[in-house]
């Protein structure tokens, strides 16, 4: 369906009926000029407190069961949907697993579960709508196969989800063009119901999200990935991808969570990642250039391997060992199995060509931690 035909479909259904606001007042008579002045000062006034409620109710309506699933089926008709088995399959088994996550620092996701498809557009991306409807970009797997990695772009739009940042960025955006009068006088009119519609429909191009909650939803999704299971060092992993493929810029492609000009770089959110991986791990591992470090001292520079540069890999080393540490399994010996480093029960780094052996690395690990 085209995006006209879509508006004027939710259009006729969400804001029929919104419009009607009436104040009556009686003053005494002022000279025609003050009362003119007067007048129009307490019109601007009526007609956009008439604008705030029914941008409040807009929201609201997205918000609920009905609107939710209104917008769910237009994205759907708007994008199409994948027909990749595969790929949506994946999103299935993901989406439940980051949900019990969630679920474990905060339980109002159970009262509005997400809807979710894969969509048929090639560009890198992924988009958390109102009322918890998400999408991810066939493209989005063009950048990244990892599953871990694809958890964190979905835990970061999660995030968003659960503060209501683009509810709160819709809300921003309305009330500032009323301010400003980009919807004229006519208050309740047809201007209010475009631009909503225009919002609601494109919002993933159109409702700004700020750099405070771009850092929230990032710092969210570490916390998620790690209740879900995931390795967090994916997190630190993502952007180290993303500026070996596009650049430092921070605008360097299309996509809500990697263009937007205002927003953190991407060597900024790779550097809090890595902090926040040396905080979980009590302050014992980190990674800095390619090599991975423990209590100060360097451990190993992984190799490059598979479709991963070697700096890539050292955040995945540096998310094992923080999870060990956490987790404590660093009172229990490293030990090669077979071709793997392992730290107690927790993996830490599979070794290939070009890498020290497991059991090298193992010696040294025991020697250091």
């Amino acid at each position: 369906m085209k995006t006209k035909s879509w508006k004027k479909r939710i259009g006729s259904v969400v804001l029929c009926g919104m419009i009607g606001t009436c104040l009556h007042t009686a003053m005494q008579p002022l000279p025609a000029a003050h009362a003119a002045n007067i007048g129009g000062i307490l019109g601007t006034v009526i007609q956009g407190a008439a604008a705030t409620q029914q941008v409040n109710e807009v929201i609201k309506y997205y918000e609920s069961e009905e609107g939710r699933r209104k917008l769910f089926e237009g994205y759907k008709e708007k994008y199409g949907v994948s027909d990749n088995y595969y790929r949506q399959q994946q999103l299935d088994e993901m989406m439940p697993r980051l949900t019990k996550g969630i679920a474990a620092v905060d339980p109002s996701i159970h009262q509005k579960p997400y809807l979710y498809f894969v969509n048929k557009q090639q560009s890198f991306n992924a988009f958390c709508s109102m009322g918890h409807v998400m999408s991810v970009n066939e493209g989005l797997y063009s950048l990244t196969d990892n599953p871990d990695e694809v958890a964190v772009v979905l835990a970061h739009e999660m995030g968003h989800g659960q503060k209501n940042h683009v509810a709160s960025g819709m809300r921003k955006k309305l009330n500032v063009a009323i301010a400003a009068g980009v919807l004229g006088s006519a208050v309740g009119g047809s201007a209010l119901t475009n631009l909503a519609m225009n919002i609601a429909v494109n919002q993933i191009d159109t409702v700004a999200i700020t750099k405070s909650a771009e850092w929230e939803a990032d710092n969210l999704a570490f916390d998620y990935v790690i209740n879900a299971g995931y390795n967090p060092g994916a997190a630190a992993a993502i952007w180290q991808r993303v500026e070996e493929k596009y650049g430092k810029s921070k605008s360097s492609f299309a996509g809500e969570i990697f263009s937007p000009s205002d927003h953190p770089t991407h060597q900024q959110r790779r550097e809090n990642y890595v902090k926040k991986l040396f905080e979980y791990s009590g302050k014992h591992v980190t990674a800095e250039k390619g090599v991975v470090k423990v209590n100060g001292k360097a451990l190993v520079k992984p190799a490059a391997a598979g479709d991963q540069s070697g700096a890539e890999r050292s955040y995945f080393v540096l998310g094992n060992l923080a999870a060990a540490y956490h987790n404590g399994h660093n009172k229990s010996n490293a030990y090669a199995s077979g071709n793997t480093l392992m730290l107690g029960q927790q993996p830490i780094m599979a070794c290939h060509a070009g890498d020290p052996s497991a059991s090298e690395l193992a010696d040294l690990l025991n020697r250091i931690k």
